[in-house]
């Protein structure tokens, strides 16, 4: 057993600085309210989220970077109603974007635990389906404060891993249009949130 672990062991790419990139992706599940009660699950569907992170690590441990995230599912409750009513497509497109570092357990092993905080803006654009059979969209925009992530990435090369990730948002639509004007929101706002859970490919781990 000693022995097969010091083989494995030896196989595992050196720990390295610089730059790297991540694709991420898998299924999102909606919590918490989209304003004050109002649940964000009774407007929009789990989405499968496609996001990429990219920057450096400035040391071995650490990785600091951005991240840009697209999500993409239907619609539920009221507005899936109607739109199943008149046979509309009804979507939802979720927009992310922001900030992030990740701190490495085990940059220098075969598998490396890992932990993340990011902060950034989002944004969510549904279909709502009309009286008159067409559809229009409504939006929401606000400021995501907490993204905290966690995951293992299995270190196959220098240049590619591959791994496991949950990830969890929390946010507040601060701004919304009903598909026609801005809608004031500023006493209603609330906290909701994504949990993620899916797989990451990263270059250069």
């Amino acid at each position: 057993m000693g022995v097969s672990g010091a083989a494995f062991a030896q196989e595992a790419p050196p720990a390295r600085v610089g730059f790297q990139m991540a694709l991420r992706t898998g299924y999102a599940i909606p919590t918490g309210d989209a304003v004050k009660d109002v649940k964000l699950s009774d407007r929009v569907s789990g989405q499968v989220p496609i996001i990429v992170d990219i920057g450096g690590k400035v040391i071995p441990q650490l990785f600091i970077g951005g991240y840009f995230g697209l999500g993409f599912g239907g619609v539920t409750g009221v507005n899936k109603s109607n739109c199943d009513l008149t046979n509309q497509a009804c979507v939802a497109v979720s927009l992310n974007l922001g900030f992030e570092a990740q701190y490495h357990i085990l940059p220098a092993g075969a598998v490396n635990p890992w932990l993340g905080y990011g902060i950034g803006l989002e944004s969510l654009a549904y279909s709502v389906a009309t009286s008159n059979n067409s559809t229009q969209t409504a939006s929401l925009a606000g400021f995501n404060f907490a993204r905290l992530s966690g995951g293992v990435d299995f270190r196959i090369n220098r240049t590619f891993g591959v791994g496991p990730f949950v990830e969890y948002s929390l946010a507040k639509y601060t701004s919304a249009n009903d598909g026609n004007q801005d809608v004031d929101i500023k006493d209603i706002t609330a906290t909701h949130g994504w949990l993620t859970i899916g797989a990451r490919f990263v270059f250069f781990p």
